[in-house]
């Protein structure tokens, strides 16, 4: 492929950075040039995706759990901003399935006829995410990381789950990691800091992780760190919510991973969904969180083989690459 092919990746904000992370890791090695959009005010994440190709931000239409009414000025304000990519050239769009995706999916679509690619939710199982679906009708090719997704969509393309690369050998160090994404969760949290254990690192996300480490003082608390990878790679055990860290954690650090299920993903999957993910992964489901659960789901995680699957960041680079050369 010649260094002519150029492509634009909707990354957006959470689990749907890493997907475009690991997909632009993989892009780049077939000499394609990237843009890679982004949300204004989630700028921590431009080194990430640094020397993978050039970097620009719009604006994010919403927010998570976000009453839609309030967000009813940034979306005309989103798709405003997304018209002014249509004076740069793409052969493909690759969008990652939150919000963020459909203003510059659309513009691009049917202002230039560009082809778009979207990926959906690896938790997804029962019902389409509305941007994908949304994006779907429009003429996006959907792409899906399980066969049990073409239920969903019968025309959809299996790539594989799709995961952020190792980053760093994996080693245990003792310790049990918890994070729960940006949200965070203070059922498991309260849970968390009643384990006896020696070490342990705890991300918060939005919650203040001073009460918590006012508690245990000996354990490492942060609210955000810039390199989670780092922490990942030398856990003993992975405590997380359903997404792409619990995938990464599990199928490129082969951690063993216990998968939290709360009040706050009963608004946003299915209990059955989040259930089937962790059999697919071959991880310790956990729905009803305190501190007897807890200790037993540990110990039964780490009996767990790790299972095998095609790399999906791969596949879809493949599929992209054999797309545009047609």
């Amino acid at each position: 492929m010649g260094s002519s092919v150029k492509g634009l990746i909707v990354a957006g904000y959470g689990g749907h950075a890493a997907y475009a992370f690991a997909v632009a890791k993989e892009i780049v090695k077939l000499d394609v040039k990237l843009t890679i959009l982004l949300p204004k005010g989630y700028e921590y994440l431009a080194p990430k995706f640094k020397g993978l190709g050039r970097l620009s931000f719009i604006t994010l239409p919403r927010k998570p759990l976000e009453p839609f009414y309030k967000s009813l000025l940034r979306w005309p304000l989103s798709f405003i901003q997304s018209l002014e990519k249509l004076f740069e050239k793409y052969d493909f769009v690759f969008a990652t399935g939150s919000n963020f995706s459909i203003p510059p999916s659309i513009t691009q679509f049917f202002m230039k006829r560009i082809p778009i690619f979207v990926l959906e939710d690896v938790n997804r199982f029962s019902s389409k995410a509305k941007a994908v679906s949304a994006t779907q009708k429009i003429g996006g090719y959907v792409l899906l990381h399980w066969k049990e997704q073409l239920q969903l969509y019968p025309r959809g393309i299996v790539t594989g789950p799709v995961y952020e690369p190792l980053m760093y050998q994996s080693r245990d160090e003792g310790y049990v990691l918890v994070t729960l994404g940006t949200l965070g969760s203070k059922e498991v949290f309260d849970a968390v800091v009643n384990l006896d254990l020696e070490k342990a690192v705890v991300q918060t996300g939005d919650i203040d992780p001073l009460r918590y480490a006012r508690r245990k003082p000996k354990w490492t608390f942060f609210n955000y760190h810039p390199d989670l990878h780092r922490w990942i790679s030398n856990a003993s055990v992975v405590i997380t919510h359903p997404g792409t860290t619990a995938v990464t954690a599990r199928l490129a650090y082969k951690k063993p991973v216990v998968l939290v299920y709360t009040k706050r993903h009963s608004m946003l999957y299915p209990r059955r969904d989040v259930e089937l993910l962790a059999r697919k992964l071959n991880a310790t489901f956990l729905g009803n969180v305190n501190k007897e659960s807890l200790i037993e789901s540990l110990e039964d995680a780490k009996k767990l083989s790790v299972p095998k699957y095609p790399q999906g960041s791969l596949s879809i680079a493949k599929i992209l690459s054999s797309i545009v050369n047609e």
